[in-house]
């Protein structure tokens, strides 16, 4: 799998290991962030809005 090439021609195991990076130095970081200002009370009327429309 390791020689395996996407449509793009980018190894899948690079892609991964980006897919790998983007999720733990972007994505998990702010939802932590967001997790704090939930927990706070911190978060603005538009996004409460938009959770309790989501649940």
């Amino acid at each position: 799998m390791k020689k395996d090439k996407l449509i793009t021609g980018i190894e899948i195991t690079q892609q991964m290991s980006r897919a790998r990076n983007i999720l733990n130095n972007q994505v998990l970081p702010k939802e932590e962030l967001f997790q704090i200002r939930k927990k706070e009370g911190r978060l603005s009327p538009e996004l409460l809005n938009k959770l309790k429309s989501n649940a």
